[in-house]
């Protein structure tokens, strides 16, 4: 008896996903519950685990992105079905070196006289596994990588394909600063990066979120040399908190505070119903190497500082780590999103649908302020709220940024 094998569905927003390796190689008889290969879907790396037994034959190769629903794989029961499956090879099949379904990166060169060093690319083969996907692998071969010289940022430091395309592009850009070759040696190299599962849906939500929205930006200027100073001195009673409190917790506090004000901006829009929500279901960015994470914080309106930091904090090494809970990013009602790690004084955060505001927060930066009628040094930050105009207008907004800056410049009632 043959037995499909199809791409399941994870998550109940999932369309698609990219298959980033075969742990089960092509031929093998597998077991019931065996973890036979890996999947990106728009939010994290998923194992497929058999649900039958039988002998492996495989249709759709690492780097493929499959439909919910297509078949991947089959499985025959004996090894005579295996052979009529597989087209009669009684040994496995090499796997193609290309996959024209989702082409990957192709090898990149440095162009230099024959006397210049080769590009660091391979080193020498290193002894023990190195944990990598299968996509990792692919590319590696096919651009002459050890993958032990490749540092991972996956879970538990495995190389994902990113990993192995920064590797390449760094050993590449090296020997053109250690020998200037000629102008006329110079030739442009085009990599193709086709987009993971995570990074397309990032992609089509913020493009359908412009385009079915009515968004618009304001910004406020907050001094919050006072918070600064707050958060300081809860930093001093970590060890009686039993955490050590983040400015950007404090920053999340004080959005819950407005919103349980402001109902509006903790709100959904179907493009017909308002729906405002009594519980604030806070969405907190993360940035992450495979792309911008979005976890939610349920029931953030009931927690406290400690609470919010906590949850908060486990969300976002689960994101990083790519190990986020199935649905841990839907039912958000508002979005936070922190750039203040960064050079960045102010931007135009992007709403994630059916929400229908974000609040983003700039770096602190010293600046000569006028208070009263001197001029004094302060820590300026700026607060940037995007809306959905066909909600709500700019009265309201002015009253949030208002109230905001109210919680940041006297930042003890954050915590009140």
């Amino acid at each position: 008896m043959i037995i499909e094998l199809v791409m399941p569905r994870a998550g109940l927003t999932m369309v698609e996903g990219t298959i980033s390796a075969w742990l089960a190689k092509e031929g093998d008889k597998v077991k019931k519950g065996d973890a036979i290969m890996e999947f990106e879907n728009e939010k994290n790396t998923i194992e497929f685990n058999c649900n039958d037994e039988g002998y492996l034959h495989i249709t759709a190769q690492e780097g493929e992105t499959v439909a919910v629903g297509a078949p991947i794989a089959a499985l025959a029961s004996t090894e005579e079905e295996y052979k009529t499956l597989a087209g009669g090879a009684s040994q496995p099949a090499a796997a193609p070196a290309a996959v024209p379904a989702a082409p990957t990166a192709p090898a990149v060169e440095t162009v230099a006289p024959a006397t210049t060093a080769a590009a660091p690319v391979a080193a020498a083969p290193a002894s023990g596994r190195v944990s990598a996907t299968g996509l990792a692998k692919k590319i590696a071969k096919q651009n002459n990588v050890t993958l032990s010289a490749v540092k991972g940022t996956g879970p538990n430091g495995r190389i994902i394909a990113q990993d192995v395309k920064d590797y390449i592009a760094a050993a590449a850009s090296a020997p053109a600063a250690a020998v200037a070759a000629p102008a006329a040696y110079a030739e442009d190299v085009v990599a193709q990066i086709p987009l993971s599962g995570i990074r397309k849906a990032i992609a089509k939500n913020m493009y359908t979120s412009l385009q079915e929205m009515a968004q618009c930006t304001a910004c406020a200027e907050i001094d919050v040399t006072d918070l600064l100073a707050y958060r300081q001195r809860l930093v001093e009673a970590t060890g009686f908190l039993g955490c050590k409190v983040t400015v950007n917790d404090l920053l999340c506090m004080a959005v819950v505070k407005m919103l349980k004000k402001h109902p509006m901006a903790n709100a959904t829009f179907d493009g017909k119903v308002v729906s405002q929500h009594s519980a604030v279901n806070l969405s907190v960015a993360v940035a992450a190497e495979a792309g911008l994470m979005v976890p939610v914080v349920k029931n953030a309106d009931k927690m406290n500082l400690v609470e919010l930091h906590n949850a908060m904090k486990k969300l976002a090494e689960q994101a990083r780590d790519k190990c986020l809970p199935d649905g841990s990013q839907a039912g958000g009602t508002f979005t936070v999103s922190n750039v203040g790690m960064f050079p960045i004084d102010w931007s135009t955060p992007i709403i994630n649908p059916p929400q229908v505001a974000i609040m983003g927060f700039g770096r602190s930066v010293k600046k000569p302020v006028v208070v009263g009628d001197e001029i004094k040094i302060r820590s300026m930050m700026n607060a940037f709220l995007t809306f959905d105009h066909r909600v709500f207008d700019g009265l309201e907004v002015g009253r949030i940024l208002d109230d905001m800056k109210t919680l940041l410049e006297h930042p003890e009632l954050i915590t009140l």
